[in-house]
């Protein structure tokens, strides 16, 4: 990933939202709406690292949303995935209807207070973490 800022992305309004994410251990993170598209990102990754993240993280909810119904039953909802690698930790909550928040950090991280600074967000703006289901 870039280890230098990236310039100011013009289309990145929502940036302002994940400033509660910069914490000890985060590397970045990203608001992604239901169908795998960046709505804003933190200023610590750029544009198409974010874009690819998003897209990446949408995959994994996809799977996450199949592995539910084996899980349990009809209303068995997806709320939070985490995924562990040798060198970072990826971490994603449900953030209102049809989005969600995405964060990459140090895999010595405190995964605790990044989940519940994640969800602490979620929930005071959810109406601006919504994403409108997008039709063809």
């Amino acid at each position: 990933m870039s280890t230098t800022a990236p310039p100011a992305d013009a289309n990145n309004k929502l940036t302002w939202m994940l400033s509660s994410l910069d914490i000890e251990g985060v590397r970045y993170s990203v608001l992604i709406s239901g169908d795998g598209l960046r709505m804003a990102h933190s200023e610590s990754i750029t544009r198409d690292e974010a874009d690819a993240f998003a897209a990446a993280v949408s995959g994994v909810q996809s799977l996450g949303k199949a592995l539910a119904a084996l899980c349990g039953d009809g209303d068995n909802r997806l709320r939070q995935n985490l995924i562990e690698y040798d060198q970072a930790l990826v971490l994603v909550t449900a953030a209102g209807q049809n989005a969600m928040l995405g964060v990459c950090a140090e895999p010595t991280a405190d995964a605790g207070l990044i989940v519940h600074r994640m969800n602490d967000l979620a929930s005071r703006l959810g109406n601006e973490l919504t994403s409108e289901t997008r039709r063809p």
